[in-house]
């Protein structure tokens, strides 16, 4: 059974999503926050690459093994629930010979010849044939990852005449690459058929593997075609119980795009620097906030009043000032400004500031005292109001490809850990 586990990360107020759809093998997961008193959806960010299917990016899995996501733009002191939903997706390569490609299909004995052709409209189709003298020609596709229990179907759509049996199926394979199992469905083809098959994994499956097979010994001259075939892991679904992040007071200020840098902003400070609290990160103020006009007037002969023409007010822009108690709490403020890229900006309901994303401009830190040794600083962060920012997050702390240096001292080292871009964009460098 597919799951989603939501734990709230009040320390780091995100929301950590625990997925595990290995129970279909499902490449890709779409994960929704649901608001239950309004129904509402807003989709969670996946990281590293994403496969748009419909229009949605939907984020990776590796054959549904457990992935986390977090999702650090949850609001404050409201409960939510998440949805995930994993689609019917065609997992091996090259299902319609695009471009005239054979692979990754091949024979299973050399005298059975695979190659690819077109048809007159433009079609593209994978053909194999022998000399007459080899039983039952096979051809076989790529290994996909796969696990135990996973259901798989095989569809092929046969468009030649072949005055004998064709057989499609699917087998399974564990670690050695031995045959555990095979599920295959035949049929006798005289006019463009579509074969289907469908298959549980058995224990200790690692792989699954589609095959095309012709009946008996074919003459030379029989051909068999395909315009197509899809390997596809079940559709699934799967809801987490409800997660709230409590403000504890205090407002947030986060970076959607790399979960680990939120900062909580506290809202009481003695500037006393020999008092307590001794570390942490306050508000001092927000200023006015303004929206200026998007509007033009234009003077017209013979009438007295001039003619406006306008749009949408401009965006909210502001200056948020906070205070650093530490030099530690310092970087993290600098930390957090230096991608440049919009933050989320969170508050407690009483201070009826909804939550919104800033695009900080230049900002500035000044020293209180004159005595550099004290470690208070002030942060003054013009900003505008923006839209959330695009694209997935950048993975998480640890596991993104900038971290890659603290793991492997060399590129060359990278390499020879076997990692392809890919994989390290996926966090899977460890």
């Amino acid at each position: 059974m597919s799951t989603i586990v939501a734990t709230a990360d009040v320390a780091k107020s995100q929301v950590r999503l625990d997925l595990d759809f290995s129970d279909i093998d499902a490449p890709y997961v779409l994960v929704n926050r649901v608001d239950p008193a309004t129904g509402a959806t807003t989709q969670v960010r996946g990281h590293g690459s994403s496969a748009t299917i419909g229009g949605v990016a939907y984020a990776p899995m590796q054959a549904g093994y457990k992935t986390v996501l977090y999702d650090t733009e949850a609001p404050l002191d409201s409960s939510v629930y998440y949805t995930a939903t994993a689609p019917v997706v065609t997992m091996n390569t090259n299902p319609t010979f695009a471009s005239n490609y054979t692979d990754p299909w091949y024979p299973t004995d050399p005298a059975v010849l695979v190659r690819a052709t077109s048809s007159r409209s433009g079609a593209d189709f994978l053909s194999f044939l022998t000399g007459g003298a080899t039983a039952t020609p096979t051809i076989r596709a790529e290994d996909i990852a796969a696990t135990p229990g996973a259901s798989f179907t095989v569809t092929a759509s046969i468009s030649a005449n072949v005055s004998q049996g064709v057989t499609v199926g699917i087998s399974f394979r564990d670690a050695s690459g031995a045959i555990l199992s095979s599920t295959s469905t035949a049929a006798t083809v005289l006019a463009a058929t579509t074969v289907t098959a469908t298959a549980t994994a058995p224990a200790n499956t690692v792989s699954v593997q589609p095959f095309v097979t012709m009946a008996g010994t074919p003459a030379a001259t029989v051909i068999a075609s395909i315009s197509s075939i899809t390997v596809v892991s079940a559709a699934g679904s799967a809801t987490s119980g409800g997660a709230l992040l409590p403000s504890l007071g205090a407002s947030q200020l986060k970076d959607p795009l790399r979960p680990g840098n939120n900062v909580r902003v506290d809202f009481t400070f003695d500037p006393n620097p020999l008092c307590t609290p001794s570390e942490g990160i306050f508000w001092s103020s927000l200023d006015t906030e303004q929206q200026a006009a998007n509007a033009a007037t234009f003077n017209v002969n013979n009438q007295p009043n001039p003619v406006v023409v306008s749009k949408q007010r401009s965006s909210v822009t502001s200056t948020l000032t906070l205070v650093s108690r530490t030099f530690p709490d310092r970087d993290r403020l600098i930390t957090l400004l230096a991608p440049g890229s919009p933050l989320l900006f969170q508050a407690p309901d009483e201070y009826g500031l909804p939550d919104r994303y800033l695009s900080v401009g230049a900002d500035s830190i000044s020293r209180v005292l004159p005595d550099h040794r004290i470690p208070i600083r002030v942060f003054s962060l013009p900003h505008a109001v923006v839209s959330s920012p695009g694209g997935p997050m950048q993975g998480t702390v640890g596991a993104r490809w900038q971290d890659t240096c603290n793991r492997y001292a060399s590129w060359g080292a990278v390499n020879g850990a076997g990692l392809t871009w890919t994989q390290v964009l996926d966090g899977l460098a460890g």
